[in-house]
This record gives C-alpha cells, sequence and structure tokens, in this order.
C-alpha cells in the first residue's frame, strides 16, 4: 500500500498531537472519560435505559405501532415513564455533565485546529454558516 503522508508531514502532525496531549482540555477529557466509565452508578442507569428502549421497542414491534389492549398500551405508557425519568437522571447526572461539557471543549479545540489546518492549506477559512463573519462571500 502506498504511503499518503510524508515522514515530515507525519513528524508535523506528532508534533502538533504533542502540543494538543499537553493542553488542559485534553486531560480534562481523559479525566471525564475515566470517571465515566467507572461511575457504577451512571452505567447502571445507561444499562436501565437501553434495556427499558429495547423492551419498548419489541412491544411496538409485536404490535405493529397499534395497542393490542389497554393494558398492554398501560405497560408502554408505563414503560415510557421510566425511560422518561431514567433520561433525566443520567443526563442530570454530575459525572454525565462533566463529560459533555469536557468534551464540547475538546471537540471545540480539535474542529479549531481543523479549521486552521485547512486555512493554512487554502487560505481560506471555512465557512461558518453566519454570513455576518465574511460577508456572505462563500456563495
Amino acid at each position: 500500500m502506498e504511503e499518503i503522508l510524508t515522514q515530515s508531514m507525519k513528524d508535523a502532525v506528532a508534533a502538533l498531537g504533542e502540543i494538543i496531549k499537553a493542553d488542559a482540555r485534553h486531560a480534562a477529557i481523559q479525566s471525564a472519560i475515566a470517571d465515566y466509565e467507572r461511575s457504577e452508578e451512571l452505567n447502571g442507569l445507561i444499562a436501565e435505559y437501553n434495556t427499558q428502549q429495547n423492551l419498548l421497542a419489541d412491544m411496538y414491534g409485536k404490535t405493529g405501532g397499534e395497542a393490542a389492549d389497554e393494558a398492554g398500551e398501560d405497560m408502554r405508557d408505563s414503560i415510557q415513564d421510566r425511560i422518561d425519568q431514567l433520561y433525566e437522571q443520567i443526563t442530570g447526572h454530575p459525572v454525565y455533565t462533566a463529560y459533555v461539557e469536557a468534551k464540547e471543549a475538546f471537540d471545540a479545540l480539535t474542529n479549531e485546529v481543523y479549521a486552521e489546518l485547512q486555512f493554512v492549506i487554502t487560505g481560506q477559512r471555512p465557512c461558518n454558516h453566519d454570513c455576518s463573519s465574511c460577508g456572505g462571500h462563500c456563495h
């Protein structure tokens, strides 16, 4: 297989990677991922959420989406209520919210790196779909 990147390109990417890994946002996302993976409480909620989702999907699959009887409809409503409760618990869990915040910060960093690389290569900034920043000349 033909190499696409030259060694100097690989070296430059490796150097940039080391700089990014030294950034506090990288440490924050790594820590948040570790906390997320270690949280038995959060992972238990997620496992139950997935189980409830699968159960509800199976119930709808057996009835074709129509209520077979009132008891079945009540059961589906009960499962949906539990799914909604679990969703609120998961998205409000401090480990989950810390992970989301760290991920958003790290994603912003990597997206900016990609945008800067594109600018260095092409001389043009990527369109951010906010025409006030460029006067709308990108179309």
